[in-house]
């Protein structure tokens, strides 16, 4: 997992759950299965925003059954 850099802005897996009405733990399996990229600030979990919100275009892609 990558360091956390200083100029980004982050929100921890708490706050990026309230944001977008899903599970922590939701946002937690996307970590482990490597769908959502993590970055570590000490012992805290960090997310970007804008790669939680790329979650839902690539949903909405898979979803639209493009074949």
């Amino acid at each position: 997992m990558p360091k956390a850099g200083k100029n980004q802005h982050y929100e921890t897996v708490s706050q990026a759950a309230k944001r977008t009405g899903l599970g922590e733990r939701t946002l937690r399996r996307y970590i482990a299965e490597g769908n959502l990229v993590a970055y570590r600030a000490g012992r805290a979990i960090r997310l970007r925003p804008q790669d939680v919100d790329n979650l839902f275009t690539r949903t909405d892609a898979w979803a639209g059954g493009e074949r």
